[in-house]
């Protein structure tokens, strides 16, 4: 009898993928963080180094606070992706297909998909789907493969699943840090994972369009009566007299979140004519993730986001309506 454990087996499997595959395709989502790139940095570096065709595929360019990351230059984008034929594609980090943006098309041809993600409610659109939900971040996934295989982790492969666990961790300060992701996280350093580093580049690297876009939507902050929700909206117009790009949105969510008393942080972005994303964040026992699937998003219970349509007050009205449900009454002293 077989008494493998599922995840093991799901490993082994991926394992067995990869040893027939010589042209491999990564995909990770639109508007990469640090989490996904991270992944697929260690991927690439491992693939490539024992003699793959590996790239990589992202909607989004990398944003330069995590270019530093080993093989970035092999994530390519529509306009610049080389013509590539993957016997194996592996989706990194996406919930669902929509989060893959164009790269879905990827997934409409003849080569297996492996899907490895740690989101609640992933939609298993993989032939292989390896999900594990209390997983801290893909990078940790990446290094539990990287073990099953018995590969050699390299201070390349070290410093960027760091990088993803630091990211997706809030710095090892969010609630999904474990025990197992401190180890994890000493276990890297120790294999010569350039902490110095990754801190200097995803931290101490801003761009001048970072602070002006901060100093833009600062004046957007909204607070409730009873200082439990915090909003920030960011729009197009604040977006082009900053300079900024997509990824110096990166982190404005946090400035709700640290106010005193705010329970659920949320930022509205302008993505196009009447649509906007809506990034949540939460403190204490406030589930975000049920929130931001009652409009059709995703993500984890204290950080989720999903996209809307309609008018900046219509969008607002709808997610803090939600909000506000979600939110336990307050007791009123007698």
């Amino acid at each position: 009898m077989d008494l493998m454990n599922p995840v093991d087996l799901q490993q082994q499997q991926i394992l067995q993928m990869l040893s027939q595959a010589s042209k491999v395709l990564l995909i990770v989502h639109k508007v990469p963080d640090g989490d996904c790139l991270g992944s697929v940095s260690a991927m690439l570096t491992r693939l490539r180094g024992q003699g793959l065709q590996a790239i990589a595929y992202c909607d989004d360019p990398v944003p330069d606070s995590y270019r530093f990351l080993p093989a970035m230059d092999q994530v390519f984008q529509a306009s610049t992706i080389p013509e590539f034929t993957p016997e194996l594609v592996i989706v990194i980090d996406c919930a669902d297909e929509g989060r893959i943006g164009d790269g879905s098309r990827f997934l409409q041809g003849q080569a297996p998909v492996i899907n490895i993600d740690h989101h609640v409610g992933n939609s298993q659109f993989g032939h292989i789907n390896w999900v594990d939900s209390q997983a801290a971040a893909c990078g940790e996934m990446i290094y539990r493969l990287c073990t099953t295989a018995s590969w050699h982790i390299t201070d390349d492969m070290a410093t960027a699943i760091y990088t993803s666990l630091m990211t997706d961790t809030g710095s090892f300060q969010y609630a999904n840090t474990t025990p197992q992701t401190l180890r994890l996280a000493a276990d890297l350093r120790e294999m010569g994972a350039r902490t110095d580093e990754i801190r200097e580049k995803v931290f101490e690297s801003r761009p001048r369009a970072f602070v002006n876009l901060l100093a833009q939507i600062l004046p957007t902050l909204e607070v409730s009566d009873d200082g439990r929700v915090a909003s920030l909206t960011v729009t197009r117009e604040a977006m082009v007299q900053a300079g900024a790009s997509e990824g110096d949105c990166d982190g404005l969510i946090n400035y709700p979140r640290f106010l005193a008393g705010v329970q659920v942080a949320l930022l509205f972005k302008e993505a196009g004519e009447e649509i906007f994303r809506v990034g949540f964040r939460s403190k204490g026992n406030i589930d975000v993730y049920a929130i931001a699937r009652q409009f059709g998003g995703g993500g984890h219970r204290k950080a989720s986001g999903c996209t809307l349509s309609g008018t900046l007050a219509e969008v607002k009205q709808q997610v803090l309506g939600a909000v506000r449900s979600s939110l336990e009454p307050l007791e009123i002293p007698t």
